[in-house]
């Protein structure tokens, strides 16, 4: 007999508590709430990736891409999110923040190079001081 690793049970205990949830449209509706009042309040933002998942249907994940971290900031400005934290794998590399907005949770991250994401850092860290 193999012993049970705690996690392996903490996963499909969560796993089998999504499937007993029957969700709705309306389980989401705080963040969808959410873009609806940015893009009536805050129309010029630039287009980004937006998520609501099915696993934690109150979250609201926004990503922008293409190495546009000049967009990135407009989003953290207009969601008030505190600074970033750097991911990089392998050759890739994100900004990521969070932070509640209206009671939402709310991520954000942005993908660039490298060096971009280091300059933005160092950009971000600098008028922070």
């Amino acid at each position: 007999m193999h012993p049970v690793d705690p996690d392996d049970t903490l996963t499909h205990q969560r796993d089998e508590d999504i499937v007993k949830h029957n969700r709705t449209l309306q389980d989401q509706g705080s963040p969808v709430l959410l873009l609806a009042q940015l893009l009536a309040d805050r129309p010029d933002l630039p287009a980004a990736t937006y998520r609501i998942d099915y696993i934690d249907p109150t979250q609201l994940s926004i990503c922008v891409q293409r190495g546009r971290l000049d967009e990135l900031e407009a989003w953290r400005t207009a969601l008030g999110l505190s600074g970033p934290e750097v991911h990089s794998f392998g050759e890739s590399s994100w900004v990521a923040m969070a932070g509640r907005v209206q009671d939402v949770p709310v991520e954000l991250s942005g993908h660039a190079s490298e060096d971009e994401v280091a300059a933005y850092v160092a950009e971000h860290v600098a008028v922070a001081a």
